[in-house]
Order: structure tokens, then sequence, then C-alpha cells
């Protein structure tokens, strides 16, 4: 043995993969494995943000859409007002593609799309 060695703290720190015990990982586990659990996200649709950002609105958007029958007039205010939990990746590339056509400016999946930290201590 060498002097000094903390052996408990050295074996403990080789059974939790080489994580430090100073974790506090007692309880939680991620998948199965004692690792901490994933930074809480939330994604929202920035659709509404996008088109003020190019001086549209969102009446003019749904109407493009719903004149070439791309999407839905009633998808598009959903996506806007934030009112869904998903969104097909067609329906985002369609919605992508009627911003670029009425402004001639290319569009990004992060102009469309945000994802935000969400506080873990929460009052």
């Amino acid at each position: 043995m060498t002097p000094g060695t903390d052996w408990p703290a050295l074996v403990a720190r080789k059974w939790n993969g080489g994580l430090d015990p100073a974790l506090n990982l007692s309880g939680r586990s991620h998948l199965g494995y004692q690792t901490a659990q994933p930074a809480p996200y939330t994604a929202r649709v920035t659709l509404k943000e996008a088109c003020e950002l190019r001086g549209l609105s969102v009446y003019q958007v749904a109407m493009s859409g719903h004149a070439q029958g791309t999407v839905d007039s009633g998808t598009v205010y959903r996506l806007a007002r934030g009112d869904t939990s998903r969104i097909d990746l067609h329906t985002l590339a369609t919605l992508a593609g009627i911003l670029h056509t009425l402004t001639g400016q290319p569009v990004t999946v992060g102009e469309l799309l945000a994802l935000e930290a969400v506080n873990a201590v929460e009052s």
C-alpha cells in the first residue's frame, strides 16, 4: 500500500467508471448507468420571430402555404403560437421554402427552431 492513498475513495471512483465522488450521483442514473442526467433543455419553434425578422406576417406565410397547397394555414398558426410539442421535418422544410420564396433569403434550421436551457433550480 502506498502511504497516504485513500483506497476506499480510489475503489469507489473506479467502480463508478472513474467519476468523481463529489458529483454525488447517489440515487441518480441515466439509462441505467451511474452518470449525471443530461442538462434539461426545451425546444421551441421560432416561426413567428423568423417572419418578423424578414418583415413578413404569419398571415402572409399561412396564406402562401395554403395557396400552394403545401401546408395547412392552421398548422402555420399553431406553430407560430408555439402551440405544438413536435414538428414534422417535411413541414419545417416547407416553411423554410415558403420564407425563402417570399423573401429571396435562405433560411436555416436555427432560424426556425431554438433550444433553451431550463433552470434546474425552480422556486
